[in-house]
């Protein structure tokens, strides 16, 4: 009986030890873990719809340096690439017409995706080469700037809509062609121009020079029955 006791006593002494020694002692961090293998990236996705078909045919740089309407200089240059690719619209804006004596081009792009309402912001010019690769030969230019507002730095802007416009009344300044160079197997059409247009001829009232780069593809129409 004596040992019994004994026994139970040396248990319940072992027990409390034990729970003594669990919660004096601290526990240390175990060995870090080897780091797993990185994912595999997943597959890009399809790109989005975008506007290839209205800008695959080359686009017009156009730089405007003047005056302000608030007598603050301005310098401002944009890259017109869209072009309408309706039949009623591209005889206008992206075509070579040939004859005998002369070959014109009448060449015009859009800022944006044009609409109807919105984004009409474009810009028109009308090339005539009399007598192309000659020695006599004679370049006419025309250009029409439309819709467009210049934003300046400082949070500004002011609208040239109709300003420049002399596709019809033919009294551009100072205007002059170089550079021209055009391609009878792939229509493709390159040449540089400058400008002066007339204070009176824009909104700024203040003169304005322009000038710019043309880099485009133009087409020729079959015509169709009446």
């Amino acid at each position: 009986m004596k040992s019994h006791n004994y026994i139970h006593a040396y248990k319940i002494l072992l027990v409390c030890c034990f729970g003594l020694l669990l919660s004096s002692c601290e526990a240390e961090d175990g060995l870090t873990g080897i780091d797993g293998a990185n994912g595999i990236d997943g597959i890009d996705g399809t790109d989005g719809l975008g506007f290839d078909e209205n800008t695959k045919f080359g686009s017009i740089t156009v730089t405007l340096e003047g005056t302000r309407p608030d007598n603050q200089s301005f310098a401002d240059t944009e890259i017109f690439r869209f072009v309408p690719l309706s039949p009623d619209v591209l005889p206008l804006g992206n075509t070579v017409t040939a004859n005998e004596s002369d070959v014109q081009f009448n060449v015009g792009r859009f800022l944006s995706a044009p609409d109807d309402a919105f984004q009409s912001a474009s810009v028109l010019l009308r090339l005539i080469v009399s007598d192309p690769g000659e020695t006599n030969q004679i370049v006419d230019l025309d250009l029409l700037i439309e819709n467009y507002a210049v934003v300046s730095e400082d949070f500004t802007f002011f609208d040239v809509t109709n300003t420049i416009n002399v596709v019809d009344d033919n009294t551009v300044n100072n205007a002059v062609v170089t550079n021209f160079s055009f391609n009878e197997e792939t229509n493709a059409l390159t040449f540089s121009f400058t400008a002066d247009i007339p204070a009176e001829l824009n909104t700024t009232g203040n003169d304005i020079s322009v000038s710019g780069e043309v880099d485009v593809i133009v087409l020729k129409e079959i015509p169709g029955l009446e």
